[in-house]
């Protein structure tokens, strides 16, 4: 008999990160005789966009989506709202498929996950994806000083530690993460339960072949050098850094420039205002969808970004680190994130930069322009650690596990 699981996320299947952290798991699970409902909040631009492609992905699977439309305008009662009715249609669903697995994507998941778990007694994995309280206040998403985000932060860290004592079994994306939570939770046995599994990539979408679809990109010329930046801007990500590193490398690599693909098109244009006519002719910006970002990494000599460096981000696996792996190009960033101490000092993913200051910026380009010189194969890397294959195959012995008679 097929076992019934359902899956609850916050974030969209139509969402970046649903298409590269959701589905392929999910489509790979289904694949191994596993029926999933997928519970999810989709936002509405987004949907529009993607919704036959996500179709046409899950349409021969025993996947069953069903989705809330979510508004990024709103305030805790409207974030509730979607609590709710996602709960509604989980206790829908499992009074008709009785599931044996409930499988939460992040902390508002695992609340009505947590409330399945007590009442029937269904085996709940905690995805954590983060310290999502913790993101929250190091973003400046909450406030401390405020009284209802002081409020929130207060019970989002109670329900962690209920998550984590409940939960059959936890996903974290860190290794590092890990030796924290059990610290700061020594009367559960975090390190037993917990299995390590970080952002991964499809290495055979991204893959650096001669055959990718071309993406034009009409202010590059072929002797430019450049520099890829990835995803959202602002929040944890530090932008005005970024740009400020590669203009002082500009004395270094003269022909250096910094593409940035964002669809937040419109802070990028606010951040640019600072900067000069002739150090804005090295920055560089467009928007693509997931399916065009192989072909998009395919210009770039390496990638750069830099991470807030807080607390919180000893938990978090930036995506765009496997892709860029995966597309053999290096990365540019900053210690103190995730496992990065690991990838980069011993594996030797790229250059780590300690600081940011001038000296500490113009120090990383020479290890850089060292690196360049090596014969080094960092695709290696994602295949090793990254492939979403093996993401797929840990969860597999996790839903074993939980769902064996």
């Amino acid at each position: 008999m097929a076992k019934q699981t359902l899956y609850i996320t916050f974030d969209g299947l139509s969402d970046p990160l649903g298409q590269s952290q959701i589905l392929p798991y999910l489509v790979g699970l289904s694949q191994k005789g596993y029926h999933i409902t997928i519970l999810s909040c989709e936002k509405k631009d987004r949907l529009d966009k993607e919704l036959p492609n996500i179709k046409k992905l899950i349409g021969s699977t025993s996947i069953h989506w069903e989705y809330v439309i979510y508004n990024q305008v709103g305030n805790f009662l409207t974030r509730l709202s979607y609590i709710r009715q996602l709960n509604r249609l989980a206790k829908k669903y499992h009074s008709e498929k009785k599931f044996k697995l409930i499988h939460c994507r992040s902390y508002l998941s695992a609340l009505i996950g947590l409330n399945l778990k007590n009442k029937f007694r269904i085996p709940f994995l905690f995805d954590m994806r983060g310290f999502w309280a913790d993101e929250r206040l190091d973003g400046k998403i909450w406030n401390k000083n405020k009284l209802l985000d002081r409020a929130f932060y207060t019970f989002f860290k109670s329900k962690e530690k209920q998550f984590l004592e409940k939960a059959d079994a936890i996903i974290s994306l860190t290794s590092s993460a890990v030796p924290v939570l059990q610290k700061n939770f020594p009367g559960i046995n975090i390190e037993k339960k917990t299995t390590v599994i970080p952002c991964c990539v499809n290495t055979a979408l991204f893959n650096p072949s001669p055959n990718l679809a071309p993406f034009p990109l009409d202010d590059l010329k072929k002797s430019d050098h450049l520099l890829i930046y990835t995803g959202s801007i602002g929040t944890w990500y530090y932008t005005k850094e970024m740009i400020d590193c590669v203009l002082e490398w500009a004395a270094i690599i003269p022909e250096i420039k910094l593409l940035i693909v964002t669809k937040d098109i419109s802070e990028i244009e606010r951040i640019l205002t600072g900067y000069t006519t002739e150090q804005k002719q090295r920055i560089i910006y467009t928007s693509a969808n997931y399916s065009q970002m192989p072909a998009v990494l395919s210009h770039a000599k390496a990638s750069i970004f830099f991470i807030k460096p807080a607390f919180s981000k000893i938990a978090s696996s930036p995506t765009k680190m496997a892709e860029c792996w995966a597309m053999n190009i290096p990365i540019i960033t900053n210690s103190g994130i995730g496992d990065n101490d690991f990838y980069f000092n011993q594996l030797k993913g790229g250059v780590l930069v300690t600081d940011f200051t001038n000296e500490h910026y113009r120090m990383a380009a020479r290890k850089y322009l060292s690196l360049l010189n090596s014969a080094a194969n960092y695709r290696s890397i994602a295949l090793k650690h990254f492939d979403t294959q093996q993401a797929i195959e840990s969860y597999s012995e996790i839903y074993n596990a939980l769902t064996s008679e």
